[in-house]
């Protein structure tokens, strides 16, 4: 059967907002502001409709969200831009792709998730020759009825977010090759009321971050860590429930629609060896319009789910990543930019 999710996005009322938002900010002992040490204009180099941004191997990474899709890769060291078209009907083409977030430095992972193939671009071959081209490394088995969406990558695993019967995550062993889809969503009244497509509908933007100890998901105002066992099931060890969405839910065509009133949350999640990292807006669309998804705050965890500092940013941001202390941020502005923040300050206060 072919599944249509419909996803509008609001906020919540003023007052309730900034209830929320105290409250977030609470659970931390320290704020500091965080330094933009540079930008880069995207226009200047042909990059339009960025939405996503992944930093590795001196690349960064954007995909385009209008158009052809491309990929566009911009080097570092020498500040070329090399673009990739992947949507298409040729061999390695695809109608439609996400992107895997990977632990390996030297690669770039994106599916065709309707078909479950895991392609990846070798990013030292790409620096050396602007014509490699990305090939397949997983043909994963998903089962009919199981629609995925989101996927990460860690040592031993591939999580993945969509549409399940049995449960929230799917995760593959790269190990053995077996499934298991296990945790259980998060729960309040108006959710546990919901059928499972339904449930993966609403949940179906959760972000992942994730090491060889623990999986993190995290959606609307809520975060979730996971330990994971030897057998590759998942066991809640700590969250953060800092407030649910308001949502209608329509039988005809499985429909989601997020309540004008609501909250905007958390809109990326990054994680190294030492943090977790996840943006959060607080802002209403009502209000705010499309800088609603301008995230002025950094939120830092450690793998346990103990908050650790609150980051402020003097330019909001909506996708970031981080590689060697920096953080690449995109942001939304009628010219896309990406500005770089230092993260030396917050080093500094953990040692």
């Amino acid at each position: 059967m072919k599944l249509y999710i419909s996803i509008l996005i609001g906020l919540l009322l003023t007052a309730c907002g900034k209830q929320k938002e105290s409250f977030i900010f609470s659970d931390f002992a320290q704020t500091i502001e965080l330094e933009v040490i540079d930008s880069i204009d995207l226009e200047n180099i042909g990059i339009l409709n960025p939405h996503y941004i992944q930093c590795k191997d001196s690349f960064l990474i954007f995909c385009s969200i209008t158009g052809n899709k491309e990929m566009h890769y911009l080097n570092l060291r020498s500040g070329n831009v090399i673009t990739r078209n992947v949507i298409g009907q040729g061999a390695g083409e695809m109608s439609q792709y996400s992107i895997v977030k990977t632990i390996d430095p030297t690669s770039f992972c994106f599916t065709d998730y309707r078909q479950g193939k895991i392609y990846a671009t070798n990013l030292e071959k790409l620096q050396n020759d602007s014509t490699t081209e990305h090939s397949l490394v997983y043909d994963l088995p998903i089962q009919k009825g199981e629609n995925i969406f989101r996927f990460l990558e860690t040592e031993n695993y591939i999580y993945g977010i969509g549409l399940l019967k049995e449960g929230r995550v799917y995760s593959f062993d790269k190990t053995t090759n077996q499934v298991v889809i296990n945790a259980e969503y998060p729960l309040n009244e108006e959710i546990e009321k919901l059928d499972y497509i339904h449930k993966g509908a609403l949940f179906t933007g959760t972000l992942m971050a994730g090491n060889e100890k623990t999986l993190v998901l995290s959606c609307f105002g809520l975060i979730d860590f996971y330990d994971i066992l030897l057998d590759g099931k998942l066991v809640l060890k700590q969250k953060h429930h800092y407030f649910f969405p308001k949502f209608q839910a329509a039988e005809m065509g499985k429909i989601i629609a997020f309540v004008r009133d609501d909250i905007y949350g958390f809109s990326d999640l990054n994680a190294d060896e030492r943090f977790v990292y996840l943006l959060y807006s607080g802002k209403n669309l009502k209000e705010k319009g499309d800088d609603t998804f301008n995230c002025s705050h950094l939120l830092v965890y450690d793998w346990n789910g103990t908050p650790i500092i609150h980051c402020e940013l003097p330019k909001p941001l909506y996708a970031f990543c981080i590689i060697e202390n920096v953080l690449y941020g995109l942001s939304r502005e009628s010219i896309p930019k990406v500005y770089v923040y230092s993260l030396n300050s917050l080093l500094y206060l953990m040692q």
